[in-house]
C-alpha cells in the first residue's frame, strides 16, 4: 500500500506532467514532437511516458460503475433500406466476401457490398451525434 506521502507526490508529478503534455500539444503548427521535446530538455521517451501516466492517472480516476453501455433507439423510418438488385455470378459465389469494419467505442460495423448505401448513410449520421 502506498503511503500518503508518495501518493501526494505522484498526483503532483502527474499535474506536472498533464500540463507539460498540454504545452506540448499547443505548440506551434508545423514543430514536431521531437524539436518540442529538445527545445524543452526532455527525451522524446520521457515525453511519451508522462503522457503514458497521464492517460493511465486519467482512466484510473473513472469510476469503473460509471461506465454504461447505452442502447441508443433508432427510429424506424432509418431502417427501411432502398430496394438493392444484385446479380451473384458463378466466379463470387466462390470468393470470400469483401466486407469493411468500423469500430468505434466499443461498436463494430460490419459494411459488405451488399450494405445499403442509403443505411450506411443514415447509421454513421446518427452515430456522428452520440456522445
Amino acid at each position: 500500500m502506498k503511503s500518503q506521502t508518495s501518493q501526494v507526490a505522484r498526483s503532483c508529478r502527474i499535474r506536472e506532467w498533464a500540463a507539460m503534455v498540454q504545452e506540448c500539444r499547443n505548440r506551434p503548427n508545423g514543430m514536431s514532437v521531437d524539436e518540442w521535446c529538445r527545445a524543452n530538455n526532455i527525451t522524446k521517451a520521457n515525453y511519451y511516458y508522462r503522457l503514458a501516466q497521464v492517460r493511465k492517472a486519467c482512466l484510473d480516476s473513472i469510476p469503473s460503475d460509471s461506465v454504461e453501455h447505452e442502447i441508443i433507439p433508432v427510429p424506424m423510418e432509418l431502417m427501411h433500406t432502398e430496394s438493392v438488385s444484385t446479380a451473384v455470378d458463378s466466379n463470387s459465389a466462390l470468393m470470400d466476401e469483401s466486407f469493411l469494419d468500423i469500430s468505434a467505442n466499443g461498436m463494430t460495423i460490419r459494411v459488405t457490398e451488399q450494405t445499403s448505401g442509403f443505411l450506411l448513410k443514415k447509421v454513421l449520421g446518427v452515430l456522428a451525434h452520440v456522445e
